[in-house]
């Protein structure tokens, strides 16, 4: 029983469309627990599969995936492509100089430069025409390594998402399930956006946009 359990779960989690008819209450159990029975090869065992799909089905799972995708499908999607970034060693030479990027480099509306700053690190995300400025500023012996060729998703929500649970790692499993690397993201009230290579970004908004489609 345990084994049955552990297939049907790993089935649904598997699975963006079960879950979210299943969050909505828009898949019959019982036509479920045949496909589940057939895709992995637990023919006679229905009412144990049911059982198993029941007990995914528990109210806090359900609450939350429906919220999540709920705030998907009022979602604004935008791509950029030719970006690049910087990795850079985190001191205080380093430091004083991110610290004077933005008065030192001509930006406008439509430009892209974004620091996230960890303990150890300092990484910095940019238009590829501005990289070479940029690298420029800092001695070699601080940079870790330069990255071209990225592009950048953005999502847009109605509402701040740093309070919904759950809407980072749902989006980052299906990335990951689609075989998408995340090369950085961060979530900022109402933005979500992700970093990765510009030959992902196809699929990576083709991925997003199926979550937002309204079922």
């Amino acid at each position: 029983m345990k084994n049955i359990n552990k297939k049907v779960w790993d089935y649904i989690d598997s699975n963006t469309e079960v879950r979210k008819s299943l969050a909505r209450n828009l898949i019959n159990t019982s036509a479920l627990a045949r496909e589940i029975a057939k895709a992995e090869n637990l023919q006679g065992n229905i009412d144990a599969i049911i059982s198993a799909i029941r007990r995914y089905e528990n109210k806090e799972k359900e609450v939350r995936y429906k919220s999540i995708y709920d705030l998907l499908e009022k979602s604004k999607i935008t791509t950029k492509t030719k970006l690049g970034s910087i990795l850079l060693k985190r001191n205080d030479e380093t430091q004083r100089i991110v610290a004077r990027l933005y008065s030192k480099v001509k930006l406008n509306r439509s430009s892209t430069l974004k620091i996230l700053e960890v303990t150890n690190h300092i990484k910095i995300d940019m238009d590829e025409e501005l990289l070479e400025e940029i690298k420029s500023m800092f001695s070699d012996s601080d940079i870790e390594y330069v990255q071209k060729n990225l592009g950048e998703l953005v999502i847009a929500y109605s509402d701040d998402i740093t309070k919904i649970p759950g809407v980072f790692a749902a989006l980052s499993n299906e990335l990951a399930m689609n075989g998408v690397s995340i090369i950085d993201s961060m979530i900022c009230h109402r933005e979500h956006f992700f970093m990765v290579n510009e030959e992902d970004l196809e699929k990576v908004f083709s991925v997003v946009l199926n979550l937002t489609k309204s079922r």
